[in-house]
């Protein structure tokens, strides 16, 4: 793997949206190029920042009832999981 290709690859890398054989190409890729290494370290970084710092809101229960009627799920499970962001 080249340092194009391991540019696209990195931010579907750091959200672990890769294939098992793009990831073994990209890691193998990552321990022999020092440059691509440091900026996937700042990538996953800078992941952690924004999610350590996004605020998750409680949708109102007005919009959660009006979802479920419209697609049918009507499960206590799914209804806690809905979140307004």
């Amino acid at each position: 793997m080249d340092c194009k290709t391991a540019c696209v690859l990195m931010s579907a890398a750091v959200d672990g949206e890769i294939s098992f054989t793009e990831e073994q190409d990209f890691l193998l890729h990552l321990s022999q190029c020092k440059r691509c290494r440091e900026e996937f370290d700042d990538a996953k970084k800078t992941k952690m920042i924004i999610k350590e710092r996004i605020i998750r809101f409680r949708a109102p229960q007005a919009l959660i009832t009006t979802i479920m009627q419209l697609t049918d799920f009507n499960t206590r499970e799914t209804e806690e999981t809905l979140l307004y962001e």
